[in-house]
């Protein structure tokens, strides 16, 4: 007989989530006072927990706070930050993966209404990246028509009747 209880996704460590977000950390910056100022402009952490998982002691954090090279570079990765709404789809992708475990629970309990079980498994499609995917040409056509009428010894038609 085999057991048919579904499998629990991992439970991550803070830790572990934390690691992967910065693994999503836009590769562009590359520096590391531009991976630092990116970290603190994302606002995901307390100043003081980025600057310590970074190394920095308190003092030295404050007088990199104080260097004008460092404050042009976090003033210009905070505007980045906020102009490509970054730091938004950071935040709803940390909130997604809080909330994975809650979604598969409710999508393998039996007891939760239909309704919402198909929403929690479409939604986990979704962030997963499985939704179909409509080619570029298959965008905006519908089939249509297209119909020119010459008659021989005549001008091309000034109106071009299309259908669709």
């Amino acid at each position: 007989m085999s057991d048919t209880t579904p499998d629990l996704p991992a439970v991550l460590t803070p830790d572990q989530v934390r690691d992967q977000r910065q693994d999503k950390i836009p590769s562009l910056y590359r520096t590391k006072h531009e991976r630092l100022a990116c970290e603190l402009a994302l606002k995901m952490e307390t100043p003081e927990e980025v600057f310590r998982r970074h190394g920095y002691e308190a003092e030295e954090a404050v007088a990199l706070l104080e260097s004008p090279a460092f404050i042009a570079i976090l003033e210009r990765i905070a505007t980045e930050v906020r102009e490509t709404g970054l730091s938004f789809r950071m935040k709803a992708r940390a909130i997604a993966e809080d909330l994975l475990p809650e979604a598969f629970d409710m999508a393998t309990d039996p007891t939760v209404s239909s309704s919402v079980r198909l929403d929690a498994i479409k939604w986990a499609a979704k962030v997963a990246d499985l939704e179909p995917r409509v080619k570029e040409e298959q965008k905006g056509s519908g089939g249509g028509l297209t119909l020119n009428i010459m008659f021989a010894g005549q001008e091309a038609p000034a109106r071009i009747i299309e259908g669709g």
